[in-house]
């Protein structure tokens, strides 16, 4: 089996295995947010819903995940798949990655925006 696969395996499901633990762990005095933007703003950030996420993933509800954070449930598996994807990757220029990734980042904001009823 190549390496990349095995790879992109082992990081897929250390993903997944720290999303059921995370799902699992109830701290009593847990912030109302993580987010340092969030909590000093009140303006969510691209990346927020990605621990609420998590958690609805290894809980099982992926349908939640999604709504919490369409960017965790979909870059997650990306991300675990990079070794995978380093040859194709590196087939496109610069700027069409850094497009597809400017693209990611700023619909998350959008759907974080209206999320927390911001539009």
């Amino acid at each position: 089996m190549p390496r990349a696969v095995t790879l992109s395996g082992l990081r897929l499901a250390v993903m997944l295995g720290l999303a059921v633990v995370l799902a699992n762990v109830h701290p009593r005095d847990r912030p109302a947010t993580v987010c340092l933007l969030r909590g000093v703003t009140g303006v969510p950030c691209p990346f927020c819903g990605g621990t609420t996420a998590a958690i609805r993933v290894g809980s099982g509800d992926l349908l939640g995940a999604l709504h919490a954070s369409p960017l965790a449930v979909v870059g997650a598996p990306v991300v675990a798949a990079l070794p995978l994807l380093r040859g194709r990757l590196a087939r496109l220029s610069r700027s069409v990655r850094l497009g597809v990734l400017a693209t990611a980042v700023l619909a998350s904001e959008l759907w974080q925006l209206l999320r927390f009823d911001w539009l």
